[in-house]
C-alpha cells in the first residue's frame, strides 16, 4: 500500500492516504511510530528528498518505516555526517542543547554497532549502518499505537503485526548490542522504583522494553512479572507447556504465587536448544543472550509455562557459542520478587508525594 500524503489529523494522530483515496490513521504510540520516522528526522528539504509525504510541524512523516529507516542511513552517509567520527556525528544529530543525553546515546549506538566512537561514519559498512539505524530507532523510542481505516483491514493489520513482532523480538534478543541498549534503558526506568538506575528486580521492566522496541502495543512499562504475564494472557498470548517452547516465546516462573518471595521471573526465549535448555534475553546477566534451563538448573526457578504470540514464530538464527559455554554452577544471580513493585520516584529520582 503506497501512501502519497500524510497529515496530523488529531491529537497524537496521523492519517495517511493512498492514490485511491484509502486512508490509514495511526493513533497514540510514539511520535516516531506515528510518523514512520524512527530517527525523528526534522521536516524540510532533506526529509522531502528522501521520501517524506508530510510533516507534523517539526518532524517529517514517511510513507512507511522502511523509507524512514533508509532516510537515517542517507543522513549519516551525507556530506554533513560521513566525514565525522560517530561521537561528533551524534553531537550534531542529538546535541545536549536539545535535551539529549548525547554521551548515553553514543554509548548505546556504539554498543549495538560494535565499533568505537572514534570511527569515521563514512567507513561504516552497509551492515553497520543498518545496525546504527536500528539503534537509533530503539533509543529514540518506538511504541506502537492503534491503526484504523480503509487502507488495511483489521485482519491484515493483525496478521502483519504478529509475524513482524515475533521476528523483531527474536532479532533484538539475539543481538548482544541491542540487549545492552535495552538493559540500559531498563536500568534507567527503574529509577521510578528505587530512585536510582538499577537492574535489580527489573525482569518485567526489561521485557516490557523488548516488547515496545519490537513494536508491541504495550502502553507503559510493567514492573511486576506476574502483572506482565497476566496482561499478555489477557491480550491473546497463549499458554505453552514447558518442553514445547520456541524462539519468541516468553518464559514465566511462578508468577501467580503470592506466598513465595523471590521466585518470580519473566524473560524472552531467543533460541531453543532442546526441551530444557534455551538462550534467553533478560535483565539478569552482564551479557545477553545467555543460557537458562526450563527445569531451573543453575540456581534458578523452574519455568511454570511459556506464552506465545504466534504459533508460527520464525526461529532465531545461530547465536555465538561464547554465550552458552559457561559453568552454570557459577551463575548465582537469583530470580526476583517483583509483584509488589510500585513507582515511588519520578523519572529524575525525586520522591513522589504518594510514594
Amino acid at each position: 500500500m503506497a501512501f502519497v500524503v500524510a497529515w496530523v489529523s488529531g491529537k497524537r494522530q496521523v492519517t495517511y492516504r493512498d492514490r485511491s483515496g484509502n486512508e490509514l490513521t495511526k493513533k497514540d504510540g510514539s511520535r516516531s511510530w506515528r510518523n514512520n520516522n524512527p530517527g525523528n528526522i526534522a521536516r524540510g528539504s532533506f526529509s522531502e528528498a528522501h521520501g517524506s509525504i508530510g510533516d507534523d510541524g517539526k518532524f517529517g512523516i514517511f510513507p512507511d518505516e522502511e523509507t524512514g529507516s533508509a532516510a537515517i542511513v542517507a543522513l549519516f552517509t551525507s556530506n554533513s555526517y560521513k566525514n565525522l567520527s560517530i561521537r561528533d556525528a551524534f553531537y550534531r544529530y542529538a546535541p545536549p542543547a536539545d535535551n539529549n543525553d548525547t554521551e548515553a546515546y553514543i554509548a548505546a549506538v556504539t554498543a549495538v554497532v560494535g565499533v568505537p566512537s572514534s570511527k569515521i561514519v563514512g567507513t561504516l559498512s552497509s551492515a553497520e549502518l543498518n545496525k546504527l539505524a536500528g539503534a537509533i530507532k530503539v533509543h529514540e523510542g518506538w511504541t506502537v499505537g492503534t491503526q484504523s481505516g480503509s487502507a488495511l483491514s483489521p485482519r491484515a493489520i493483525k496478521s502483519a503485526t504478529i509475524g513482524d513482532l515475533v521476528e523483531k523480538l527474536i532479532n533484538l534478543g539475539s543481538d548482544a548490542g541491542s540487549c545492552q541498549v535495552i538493559r540500559q534503558k531498563a536500568s534507567q526506568a527503574m529509577v521510578r522504583i528505587y530512585g536510582k538506575p538499577t537492574l535489580h528486580n527489573a525482569c518485567a521492566c526489561t521485557l516490557s522494553l523488548f516488547l515496545q522496541s519490537a513494536g508491541y502495543p504495550l502502553a507503559k512499562i510493567v514492573y511486576g512479572a506476574g502483572a506482565l504475564a497476566q496482561y499478555l494472557r489477557q491480550h491473546g498470548w497463549q499458554k505453552v507447556d514447558v518442553g514445547n517452547q520456541q524462539a519468541g516465546d516468553v518464559g514465566v516462573c511462578r508468577d501467580d504465587d503470592k506466598t513465595t518471595a523471590g521466585a518470580d521471573h519473566i524473560f524472552l526465549v531467543v533460541k531453543r536448544a532442546d526441551a530444557d535448555q534455551m538462550l534467553i534475553a533478560d535483565n539478569q546477566e552482564s551479557f545477553s543472550p545467555h543460557p537458562r534451563f526450563a527445569s531451573g538448573k543453575g540456581h534458578k526457578t523452574p519455568v511454570d509455562y511459556f506464552l506465545r504470540y504466534s504459533a508460527t514464530s520464525p526461529l532465531a538464527g545461530f547465536v555465538s557459542k561464547d554465550s552458552t559455554e559457561i559453568d552454570l554452577d557459577e551463575v548465582v544471580t537469583l530470580d526476583e520478587d517483583t509483584d509488589d513493585l510500585v513507582p515511588k520516584f519520578d523519572e529524575q529520582g525525586a520522591p513522589l508525594a504518594n510514594g
